[in-house]
Formats: structure tokens, sequence, C-alpha cells
């Protein structure tokens, strides 16, 4: 489960109220497993894994303890600094924990367990399960599917591998690495041709930051390159005086040293290169902005309303059947009333990261309020009321973990047409009311 909370940039960081942040799938999957893992290694069952990026904390997942414990040995980490040697022992709530750390300044995992005691054991495994989840956050991709998200980033995959090709092979590089940070995502997006050796392969993943030391880091980099037996030229990426990226070409020490023509073409390239990978961040922060609800980060209404018209129309065309789920959470509004907003968004919050696991191609969205819809393209009633119990059993779960102080229900109404009719939400809705009454749920 991912929650973040904002903090203030005061020696003492006070803490304020949480809110979820979503994952790629595959992504929150992998550090899920990590924990596992790193549980199962550590005879331990009580453990944490959260991640500070500038002034937000983000807990990405939970085994064993409330949020607020959680928050607390947050807290306690970073009234300590970060000068101290990883992995460490804090006391929390009358608990112990080890905690190890990896990462730089602005870009901090963290990993905690519960231990009596700091052992061995932690001191020699714990360091590397933190790398491991640092290389699995830096491997992440937008935090939900955006229109055409995956075409446009295939179609600039291959503008910019074609460049690098013809890059290379106009320089006489064996082989060659291009490194673009995305603030948006928090990401390394890496692209490479030719031949990448191991080593080199593997120091592509201890790259700092945008700005923190990259110039620095590529430096020893080229040096590294050239140690190892290749001629090598390196060069950083800016756009609009800021430093984003770099790029690496090595080749044999027989075909000699790169020529000053060749560095003048070199740069050319890049700051071509540059230009286009600014365009797709552009656009993509846009479509974000003009397409994701930013408190659940599932769809808002209106990708919702445009993707709905267009299934069905095409369903018209070509008969097939498309499901459509409705979703409301069950006395939200007392929910509100008693607990305050903010848990009130919270709840909102869970239940838009849940709809978040659903199938590639299926459309989650807020409809509005506290309703929620996911559109089933090519799924008919028994698929979608399988994908309807399995949201219910995953935010049964997701409210397990949190200990939250109310329960957290949902009714999900499901509708089916086989001809494109533009009556499915109507048909979802009332599909809905009769799940509400059959469940005999208090009027809100």
């Amino acid at each position: 489960m991912s929650i973040a909370r904002a903090r203030t940039a005061e020696n003492t960081r006070a803490a304020s109220p949480f809110r979820l942040v979503s994952l790629p799938q595959a992504t929150a999957k992998a550090l899920e497993q990590l924990m596992d893992t790193m549980l199962t290694a550590l005879h331990a069952e009580t453990g944490t894994i959260w991640l500070e990026h500038e002034d937000k904390t983000y807990t990405l997942v939970l085994r064993g303890i409330t949020i607020q414990n959680a928050q607390a040995l947050q807290q306690a980490i970073n009234t300590c600094g970060q000068s101290q040697s990883y992995p460490v022992g804090i006391q929390v709530q009358g608990q112990n924990y080890a905690v190890a750390c990896a990462g730089y300044p602005l870009l901090r995992i963290y990993l905690a367990v519960k231990a009596e005691e700091l052992r061995s054991l932690h001191r020699r495994l714990m360091p590397r399960f933190a790398r491991l989840a640092q290389t699995l956050l830096q491997t992440t991709s937008s935090p939900v599917g955006m229109p055409a998200d995956d075409a446009t980033h295939q179609a600039y995959r291959v503008v910019v591998e074609s460049s690098l090709r013809r890059l290379a092979e106009l320089m006489r590089a064996v082989g060659c690495t291009l490194l673009w940070f995305s603030p948006w995502s928090n990401s390394w997006h890496r692209f490479a041709v030719g031949n990448v050796p191991v080593w080199l392969y593997q120091q592509m993943w201890e790259v700092p930051s945008s700005g923190e030391g990259l110039d620095v880091w590529v430096e020893e980099m080229h040096s590294l390159i050239r140690q190892r037996g290749y001629h090598c030229v390196a060069d950083t990426m800016s756009v609009r005086d800021i430093t984003k990226g770099c790029i690496f070409l090595w080749r044999e020490k027989t075909d000699g040293d790169f020529a000053p023509d060749e560095m003048e073409w070199l740069r050319v390239t890049v700051r071509m290169i540059a230009a286009s990978l600014d365009v797709l961040e552009t656009q993509t922060n846009l479509l974000q902005r003009v397409y994701q609800d930013p408190l659940t980060g599932v769809f808002n209404r209106l990708y919702f309303e445009m993707v709905y018209r267009q299934t069905l129309y095409n369903a018209q065309r070509h008969p097939r059947p498309v499901s459509l789920l409705l979703l409301d959470i069950n006395n939200f509004k007392r929910i509100n009333d008693m607990l305050g907003h903010e848990t009130g968004d919270l709840v909102l919050q869970i239940v838009g990261q849940v709809l978040q696991q659903v199938r590639a191609g299926d459309v989650p969205a807020r409809y509005g309020g506290d309703e929620f819809v996911v559109l089933l393209p090519d799924t008919d009633k028994t698929g979608a009321r399988v994908v309807a119990q399995r949201l219910q059993n995953a935010l049964k779960y997701a409210t397990e973990q949190l200990a939250l102080p109310c329960a957290v229900t949902v009714s999900i109404g499901c509708a089916t047409v086989t001809n494109g009719d533009l009556g499915l939400l109507l048909l979802a809705d009332q599909d809905m009311y009769e799940q509400k009454r059959a469940e005999k749920t208090p009027a809100e």
C-alpha cells in the first residue's frame, strides 16, 4: 500500500495528514515481494518500506505495523539526520527496529524491520535489500497510464534509439547509452544500443538525481570506461539551462580517439535528442493534469466520458461485450461528518489506489464525489463480476493493513452490453442501487 504525507522543511518536520500515491502495478508487487523476502530472511514479522523525495515521504509497504507507528518511525529517522551509518537501531512506541537506507540526498529509500537488537544478519542483508528497493523504484513508469501513453513512449523510444544507432555508426562506437531524468515520474529513462558490458550496465543504476553531483558522476564514469580499455566520449544533456541527462559513447582502442568534428556532431545530436525528450515529458505532464483526478490518482470524469463513448461506438461497429462497474462508497457522508474530511479524503485515496489494480486496458475513473467507475472493454458479465469481487477483496485487505478508524466498503453495480448500447452507465447505476437494497445498507 502506497501512502504519502507532506512534511515541513523545519528540523522537527512536523507530520501532516497522509495521502496516497500510486505506483505502477509491477513495481508495487515487486516491493511487496521484496518485503516478504526480507522478513523471511531476517526472521521478522513486522516491517515497512518508505521513500523520501525532496519534501515528501511515501510509505510504500506496511507489514504488521499501523500508520501511526510507521509515521512515528519515519519521524524518529528524520530527527536523527542523514549522517549516521546504516543500518541503525531505532526505538519507537516501545518497539525496536533495524533501519537501512540507500540513495542520495534528494532521493532516499528506507527499510525497517522489527528486531530486538541489531544483529550481524541485519548489517549484512539490509543494505542489500535497500539497494534493491532503490533499483526497483528507479525503474518506475508513470503512476497512471495516460491516453496513448504506451504508443507515445514507444514512438519516442524508437526515435531516440534510432538516433543513437545512427550516432554510434557515424562515430564508429561499439556502444552507446543515454540517461534522462524525469522529475515528473521521479525516475531515470535509460536507452542503450550496441554492446553494453555488464559492469557498465550495473553502474548505470547508481546514477544520482539530476543536479545532485551528476557532472561529477559523468566524469567518473568517463574515466572508468577509459580505464577498461575503451576510447570514450561523454556529454551532459540540458534543457533551458537545467541538466537533465547524459550520454556516453565508447569504441575500441584500435579505432583511435574521438576527433573534434565527431565531438561537434555529438553535441548537435545530443541537443536534438534532449529537445525531443523534453517535448515528451511536457506532453505527458499536460495529459496528467487534464485527465487525472489529483486526489485519487485514477482518471477523471472528462477522460472516462471520452473513452466511454469511443468504446461503445466501436462496439456498435464491431459487436463485442463491454462491461461497466459503478462503485459507491457506503456511508461516506457519515465518515466525513464523524471523522472529518481528512479521513474522507484518505478513504477516497484508498479506493482510488485499489482501482488501479485492474487489468491493463481497463479504465478506472472517479465519476464524482464518492462514486467511481471502471470501464471493462471486451469483458462479459461473468468476467466483470470476477473483477468486482477482486476489487472488493483488495479493498478489504487494504483497509485491514492500514488499520483505519472506520469500515470502508463499496456497493458495486455491474452491467454488460453487447451492441454498444449507450445506456450502459444507466444499467450499472440501476444494478448498484439494487445491490445497496440487497445489502440493506443503512441510509446515509
